[in-house]
């Protein structure tokens, strides 16, 4: 998946590699079923993909891999510092 089309419009480049849009997480959970000499691939697999929108600060965050659509997170703007 080279690019996403964020909901506001925006469209956000995944072709870089690494990508400055693309995070990955893990749950406390899983990571603490790790431990000594890991395979870093094997820790890739168990990890979710986080796209980020530049623009709109939307989440989109894939948690069962891009073949799946992601659940989509919008910024709280009301909870925002108004400095």
């Amino acid at each position: 998946m080279p690019k996403l089309k964020c909901k506001c419009g925006e469209i956000i480049d995944l072709s870089g590699i690494p990508s400055p849009n693309q995070y990955l997480i893990i749950s406390d959970i899983e990571f603490d079923n790790f431990e000594g000499s890991v395979d870093s691939e094997f820790i890739y697999s168990k990890m979710k993909i986080v796209v980020s929108c530049s623009h709109c600060k939307r989440l989109h965050i894939y948690f069962d891999g891009f073949d799946n659509a992601p659940l989509i997170y919008k910024l709280d703007v009301d909870n925002l510092s108004k400095e």
